[in-house]
């Protein structure tokens, strides 16, 4: 009986495996770097608003916020919301994030973008010349009116809602004055009116309000406003909020008001989505003139899709990675887990039936020849006569020639040396053949 050498494992097979091993890690760090992407840009562009306004404000905070994690924001002015609105739906614009006021994306087509949430109220403050308060936009008819300029979410605004007074036809006059511009004629009488969004954060807000001769605009039939504009909201500047030793404003101020949201393109990497995530809390959970504590940021109707990852951040938090790592080692982590775990739910089931797929793949090899031998056998009880054995020698010979030139894991040599013990068996069999009765 003729046994095999064990052999070590062949330099072939080995190089073989190692090639098959890269090209598997390989092929993780490209699908991570193309689908998961772990390394967020260093770089991220928002469109703010125009000079003087709240959006200018915000947009550098947001700026600060993110430098602290090494990342570079990009501040470009505009016109208003309109304008931001249509820099983020145009893909050939480097514009990755903006402030969008909500009611402006409804008349738009659907796009490529998703919102992180509204993030505070964005007030219509109407400023007028005179010793008395107005206390409804129809008392606006005849006037000069300042509304913003073209591209500005306070211009598409104010039109509608004096159409509804009836206060935009003439003999009332409309302009498109900047902010800067409107402020200063209104002072100086060559305006009646100014129509404008802001908060706190807005120059010409603070500087109107405390302004001589100017009255801030209360509006009596709020509620009946937002009946017919669904996207404003009513919201009260409380008396004193502004100076409470003086009680200034004198009384509550009743406003309309839309939310301002965040609005970013859907490709723009997860852990930017959460670092502006995180800076929208930082900034706007405080208290507001017109807003509590802790009722911004948040997911109220939206223009646009609410973001995934905005729904898990307001359900759940955030993830504790970035509590106790640095920025970018939290950000690998957390997206080489997402690759792990589809990965896993995939090799683990695979791990399970490897050793299956290693036993066949070595039994596979000399099965056939069992298969073989037991038919020879069968053949030589069933036809045992002499002059059949040369050609049952010669079926022998092979099998054992294939046999010989087997080579399977160690493990699996006893079964090949039984395979051979049975081949001598046959062949004492073919050595000393029973004569046929």
């Amino acid at each position: 009986m003729r046994r095999q050498k064990i052999r070590e494992l062949p330099a072939r097979t080995f190089w073989n495996v190692l090639v098959v091993t890269l090209l598997i890690i390989l092929g993780v760090f490209w699908v991570s770097f193309h689908f998961v992407r772990p390394i967020p840009p260093r770089k991220l562009t928002m469109t703010t608003g125009m000079e003087g306004g709240s959006f200018v404000v915000l947009g550098e905070r947001y700026r600060q916020v993110l430098a602290r994690e090494g990342i570079q924001l990009q501040l470009l002015a505009s016109s208003g919301s309109v304008e931001n609105l249509a820099r983020l739906k145009d893909e050939s614009k480097v514009v990755e994030v903006g402030f969008v006021q909500g009611g402006i994306g409804k008349a738009e087509p659907a796009s490529k973008l998703v919102s992180l949430g509204s993030i505070f109220y964005s007030p219509l403050w109407v400023f007028s010349r005179g010793p008395d308060r107005l206390d409804d936009l129809s008392q606006l008819r005849g006037k000069r009116i300042s509304i913003g300029p073209e591209g500005s979410g306070v211009r598409r605004a104010s039109l509608a809602l004096l159409k509804t007074a009836d206060a935009a036809d003439p003999p009332t006059e409309l302009f498109e004055h900047s902010m800067a511009d409107a402020g200063k004629l209104l002072k100086e009488g060559r305006l009646d009116a100014v129509m404008t969004f802001g908060s706190a954060d807005s120059a010409l807000v603070v500087e109107l309000i405390n302004a001589p001769g100017i009255q801030l605009m209360s509006f009596s039939q709020a509620e009946a406003y937002t009946r017919l504009f669904p996207d404003l909201s009513h919201v009260v500047l409380p008396k004193g909020v502004l100076n409470p030793s003086k009680r200034w404003p004198p009384e509550d101020i009743h406003l309309l008001a839309p939310t301002t949201n965040l609005i970013v393109r859907d490709n723009v990497h997860p852990a930017l989505v959460y670092l502006l995530l995180e800076a929208a809390v930082e900034i706007h959970s405080g208290a507001g003139w017109v807003h509590k504590a802790g009722e911004f940021p948040a997911l109220k109707t939206q223009d646009f899709p609410i973001s995934d990852q905005a729904q898990r951040y307001f359900k759940s938090g955030g993830s504790v990675l970035y509590d106790y790592l640095p920025f970018w080692a939290a950000t690998f982590l957390d997206r080489m887990i997402l690759l792990l775990i589809p990965l896993g739910i995939v090799l683990i089931p695979l791990i399970g039936i490897m050793p299956w797929i290693y036993t066949w793949r070595n039994r596979s090899k000399y099965y056939p020849w069992y298969r073989a031998l037991k038919e020879l056998e069968e053949e030589l009880q069933a036809n045992p006569g002499l002059e059949q054995m040369d050609g049952y020698r010669e079926q022998l010979d092979r099998i054992e020639d294939a046999v010989s030139h087997i080579r399977v894991a160690v493990a699996f040599y006893d079964e090949v040396f039984l395979l051979q013990e049975h081949i001598t068996a046959v062949r004492q069999k073919l050595a000393h053949p029973v004569p046929a009765v």
